[in-house]
Formats: structure tokens, sequence, C-alpha cells
């Protein structure tokens, strides 16, 4: 990439930079440069036509530096500041004005204007003096600069009114002596007057940026007193040397001029009002009173005029000032109303906005409550063990989050083909059970909502009318359900369409999030309760583990000694399930087994516990049940597992079904041999052993001795204790097969 490369030297931009116009001592520096001119000239070429000649060149040269300094300040400013320097820069060229006539009479020895013409010319630098004193002190819109205009117009007219009657009228009827004097005198009031009426405005300004405009006025104009006051003291005394050299005095207004112009830095924003001084009843009074002091000039210079130019032209300067006086009252009153309908279109948008803001407001509160309602429902459904009591829940729960509407929460049956409804509230619920397919939120996997438009679907399974949400309770990818929510009250025939539409949008948006917290919390209850179950149950019989039937013992043995009561414990063993597996295959061993299972549920009390031990090996804990309670019920049991036969299968129900058609005799022995039996050893707390770490013994050692004695039948432990020994096998002895 190319790089640029400065070839101009460094002293060059240093001088660049020495030179710019826009540094103050700079411009110091230009102006007295040219003073010095002015002396040198004078002293090389004295003080005659050519060395005032050189002189007032270089003078009109300071001039111009001074106004293109004014100009280059109106470049830089804006509003009410732009029009200052436009006049400021007027007041310039009025005063270059006869420095260019004087120039031209001494350069080529001509005499075009007398010496109280050329003074009376000076003296109109006061007329844009005077328009600046009366701009304005304010940014406002409504200030337009057709008012301004109008006011300078108005003040043209006194101002023109003022230097004729007082200037002009006068000097034609005087000598030119007397002129002189008169307009020496004049010019010396003039400058006096105009430092007074500056000095006065800055009482009554406001703004910062309309003094600081005003404070270089006041050293400007101070300038120019001074100035007039020393050369009219020395044209007043006849001093012709001393007048010719204070050429260089005339410098300096121009001086100032230019360095109060140069040196003026414009606001970076225009200030508002409210920025300002406040205003008072002075500055309003000051301003009117200087209105009626105009419109008494004008009534009490009519007559000079009169007796001038006659009453023609005092009829048109009056009908023009009453007609910018006119204009300028209209155009406030125009721009009064203007600013007040813009008031009241401003008040009215301001009460649009806080009615906005107040149903935002609203609307946040609302949904800051529904937010915190949420994270206790989420937290409430996190903290329950069980569905059923995530089902009575919910109810209250969304009664408060959905008011003015009723739903319920259905749950898809196991077999996937009907939906069951477990919880509601509400007055228009849906169907206690229904089909999946006549909910379009169960068809379609995602959420259905119906407005009550008729433009929507409606789901079947929804009793009411009104505008309804079903949400599908998804978990594991799954639908395992869903939520519906309707509104009690039916559609409303002139709805406010945008209101509704905005209320319908949010109730969706909750819905979903709810449904999402209750599927995640019925999917963690599911999961937690298949833990539990893996963990204290068996999976093929139902029953509960050795490892839950160890702590229930203990438990229950624990409390049946601080209570005295009795506890039965049974151990039970499938006879010759080996065999039973070999001619019937494992997949009936497991079915016996697992009907061996459900026939000891159906066998126990609620109270009771069934277990598998292990293998073929079972237990019964029963609270509260004597020893010989416990034996009847074994006796039950065993003759209820005689009854079992099993479902043939396999290559080896095949063969026995072709057996025991060729044989019936052989066929009714082997049915004997199949049948299922079983050996029970039952023992009792306190009645076998006071003992808890004995009891699972006693009932085990009675076990192995109902297989010692031949299996299929209960044997009762012996007593740990002098007890009467009670053996009913004896009484009802099994056969051994």
């Amino acid at each position: 990439m190319a790089t640029a490369v400065n070839f101009e030297p460094r002293d060059n931009s240093r001088l660049h930079e020495f030179a710019n116009l826009h540094k103050a001592w700079f411009l110091s520096l230009i102006f007295a440069v040219l003073i010095g001119a002015q002396a040198v000239g004078f002293l090389i070429l004295g003080t005659g036509r050519a060395g005032l000649g050189v002189a007032l060149t270089i003078l009109i040269g300071s001039s111009l530096l001074a106004l293109a300094c004014a100009w280059h300040a109106f470049r830089r400013a804006q509003g009410i500041s732009a029009l200052f320097w436009f006049l400021f820069a007027a007041v310039l060229v009025v005063l270059l004005i006869p420095t260019g006539f004087q120039t031209y009479d001494a350069l080529f020895g001509q005499s075009t204007l007398s010496d109280s013409t050329w003074r009376l010319l000076y003296c109109l630098y006061g007329a844009p003096v005077l328009m600046i004193l009366f701009l304005p002190d304010t940014y406002r819109r409504a200030r337009v600069k057709f008012e301004i205009f109008l006011d300078l117009f108005q003040v043209a007219i006194v101002v023109a009114l003022i230097y004729s009657t007082f200037f002009f009228l006068p000097a034609q009827r005087m000598m030119p002596d007397q002129a002189l004097l008169h307009n020496i005198s004049i010019s010396d009031a003039q400058s006096l007057l105009l430092l007074i009426i500056a000095m006065v405005r800055l009482q009554f300004v406001r703004l910062r940026s309309t003094r600081s405009l005003l404070l270089r006025l006041a050293l400007f104009l101070l300038v120019c007193a001074v100035a007039t006051f020393i050369g009219d003291w020395i044209d007043l005394h006849h001093y012709w040397n001393a007048a010719v050299w204070f050429t260089l005095g005339w410098t300096i207004p121009q001086v100032a001029a230019g360095l109060i112009a140069l040196t003026w830095i414009p606001s970076p924003e225009p200030e508002s009002e409210s920025a300002s001084e406040p205003a008072n009843f002075v500055s309003f009074l000051g301003t009117n009173l200087v209105l009626v002091a105009m419109l008494s000039c004008v009534a009490l210079l009519m007559n000079q005029w009169k007796q001038a130019y006659g009453e023609i032209l005092t009829s048109a300067a009056i009908a023009a000032s009453l007609l910018a006086f006119t204009f300028r009252l209209a155009l406030t009153q125009f721009h009064q109303q203007q600013e007040i309908a813009q008031r009241k279109a401003a008040q009215l948008q301001l009460t649009d906005s806080h009615l906005e803001v107040g149903r935002l407001l609203a609307d946040a509160r609302r949904q800051t409550a529904e937010l915190i309602q949420i994270s206790e429902l989420g937290s409430l459904l996190h903290a329950c063990t069980s569905q059923e009591e995530v089902f009575r829940l919910i109810p209250e729960r969304l009664r408060r989050l959905f008011p003015g509407a009723s739903g319920c929460i259905s749950l898809l049956s196991v077999s996937k083909k009907r939906v069951e409804s477990v919880a509601k509230w509400g007055i228009s619920t849906a169907g206690q059970v229904f089909l999946p397919d006549q909910c379009w939120a169960m068809r379609r996997g995602r959420t259905h909502a119906d407005s009550g438009k008729g433009s929507d679907p409606r789901c079947s399974h929804l009793l009411g009318e009104g505008p309804s949400v079903c949400v599908p309770l998804i978990a594991n990818s799954d639908a395992i359900g869903t939520l519906s929510v309707q509104d009690d009250a039916p559609p409303h025939p002139f709805p406010d369409s945008e209101a509704d539409s905005g209320a319908f949008d949010r109730r969706r948006h909750l819905a979903a999030t709810v449904a999402e917290h209750i599927a995640l919390a019925l999917a963690n209850l599911g999961l937690r309760e298949s833990l539990r179950l893996q963990a204290v149950r068996d999976p093929l019989t139902g029953l509960y583990n050795r490892r839950y039937m160890q702590e229930f013992l203990d438990r229950e043995l624990h409390s049946a000694r601080r209570k005295h009561r009795s506890l039965a414990v049974m151990m039970l063993d499938l006879d010759h399930f080996k065999r039973y597996n070999d001619n019937f295959g494992h997949g009936a061993g497991d079915r016996a087994l697992a009907a061996f299972g459900e026939m000891l549920q159906r066998s126990v009390r609620a109270e009771d516990i069934a277990c598998r031990y292990g293998g073929e090996e079972f237990a019964l804990i029963l609270p509260e049940c004597s020893l010989l309670h416990a034996t009847v019920r074994a006796e039950e049991i065993s003759m209820r597992i005689r009854e079992y036969r099993p479902q043939n299968e396999g290559q080896a129900n095949a063969d026995q079904k072709n057996a025991d058609q060729k044989n019936a005799g052989q066929k009714i022995e082997r049915q004997k041999m199949d049948a299922l039996t079983v050996s029970i050893g039952v023992a009792a707390f306190d009645e076998t052993t006071d003992r808890v770490d004995l009891l699972l013994k006693f009932a085990d050692d009675a076990l192995y001795d109902a297989k010692r004695a031949g299996r299929a039948r209960v044997v009762v432990a012996r007593p740990g204790v002098a007890l009467p020994e009670l053996n009913l096998t004896e009484k009802n002895p099994v056969p051994t097969t």
C-alpha cells in the first residue's frame, strides 16, 4: 500500500501556522504593522497631501481587515448571533464610506465632501448600532426572522426620523462653520448616548451568549467614543497638525472591531430559555416602555418632517410605521396561537404517553407477578414427591395464574389410546376421558390456540365456547398429556381486536411456560418413581427385594419390641424348581415365579409385605400376627400353589402334550409330578425368640427342616425359649414328590 509522503519542508508548515489569521496575536501584529506604516508615511512624506493619502489608504486597509473578521464571525454564527454580526459588519461599512471619500479627496486633491458632511456620514454608524440593541434576547422558534425584520424596520424608521431631524435638517439651514460645530456636538452626544443605551440594555439581558455579544459591542462603542471625543477636541481647537496625526487614532476602533470579532467563540448549542435567567416584570416593562418611547419619538418628529418635506411624505412615513407595527402584532398573535396549539398537542401527547407508560407499568407488574407465581409453582412442583400431590396442587395455583378461565390437566394412558383428566379447575372444563385425536395439540405436537372467532379449528374435547389454548405436555420428546385453558365468558360480539389479541397472545405464552414446568415435574416424578421401584422391587415378580425386606424387618422388629406386639416371618422356597425349568423351559419358570409373586400379594394384608429373597426363595413379614395365625396362612399359601398349572410352550411343551395323549395314566402321574409345591418355615417374634437378630435365622432353619422332611410342607421353628412345641406338619403331612 502506498504511503503519502509530505515533500513540503517543516518550516513551510510552521509558516502557514504562523500566518493563520485565526490567531488573535497575529491579527494584533498586522494592525500594529499597519499603524507603524502610517507613522512611517507621515515621517517620510510629511503631513501634507501625500502623507495623509497614504495614512488614509492604510486606514481603509485596516477597515477592510476588521470587516473581514466581522464577516468571518457572521459565517460561524447562527440565529440572533448571525444577525448581530451582520449588523456589526454594517457598522464597519458605514464607517468605511466617509473614509473612502476622504481618501479620494486626499489622493486626488478634490473636495467631494465638506468637513461637516463627512462627519455627519460618520455619525450614521449609530443606526445599525441601535438596531443591534433592539435585537430580541431569545432563541424561541416563535421569534422568526420576519418578526425581527419588522422590528428592525420600525427602528430604521425611527432612526431615519431622528437623523433627519437632528442632523440633516438643521445642517441645511446653517453656515459651514456652524454646521461643523453642530455636527461635532451631535457626534459627541451620539457616542455617549449609544454607550449609555448599551449599558442599560445589558441590564435586561437574560442569556449568557447575548450578554457576551453586547459586552463586545459596548467595548467597541467605548473605543469609538474615546476616539470621537479626542478627535473632536482636536478639531475644535484647530490643531491641524495633530488632526492629521490623529489619523492613526481612527485606526484604533478598527483594531478593536477586528479583535472582538475574531476572539468570539460561538456556543456549541443554542441555549434554552430554561438555562437563562428567569424573566421578570421589569424586563417586560422595559420592553414596552421602549416601544412607547419609539412611538412618542415618531409623534414628536412628525412636525419637523411636515415643515421640511410636506404632509405627503410624513403621512407615508407614518403609514409605513403603522403598517409594520400592524404586521408585527399580527405575526405575534399568530405565533402565540401556534404556540398554544403546539402546547395543547404536546399536552395531549404527554397525556397519551402517561397512559401508555401506565399501561406498560401495569403489564410489567402483571408479568412480574406471573413470573413470581410461575417460579413458586416450579419450586412447589419440584418439591412434590408424587403425581397425586402435583394434581392436588395444580388447580389452586393455575386458578391464580389464569383468572376468569377454566382448564384441566389430562394425561395419556399407558395404552396411549385415551386421555384422562387428572386435575381441573373452573366451570368450563374438558371431558373426563377423550381420544387423543380429539385434541389438535396432541395431534400436532405443539400449542394449538382458538381465538373464538371461528378462524381456527376447536378441540372437540373442550366443553365451553370461549377462546382456548391447548398445550401438549412434552417429556423426553414424547407427549404425555395436555394442558387446556379456556375463557369462562363467551367471545364478545364486538371485540377490541388489538387488546384482545394481545391478552390472548400473553395467555398462550403463559400457558406454554406453565405446561413446560408441569411436564418437567411429571417426567421427574415418573423417573423418580421408576428408580425407586427399581431400587426396592423385583422386576420379575413385582415383589419387594431383599434389601427393602431387611430395612422393613429391622424397623418392624424394633417397633414390635417397643410396643410389645407380635411379628411373624415366613421363609418360602419352591420345590424342585430346577426340574420345573427343565421340563417347561425358563420362560415357563419365569411365569411361574411371577404367578407365585402375584399369589403372595393377594394372600397378604395391606400392612404385610411379600419379598423375593433370592432365586425361587421368598419371604413374608406379617406385623401384629401370632405364630398360630401365621402357620394357618402358610398352609393356605401351600394349598394355593398346588393349584397352579403351567401354560406349555416350546418343544418341551409339545413333547409333554404328545406323551399325555398316548398314556392317560402316565398323564395323571406326570401332572402330579409337574405341580408346583412350596416349603415354608415360620417363626414369630417373641414366641419363637425374643432376639431381633435371630428371628430370620429361625425361620430359615425351619425352611431347611421342611426340605429335609420331604418338602411341600410347613414347619414351625422351635422356640428359643420354653414354649409348647407346635408342628402342624405332623398332623397334616404332605407326601413328597
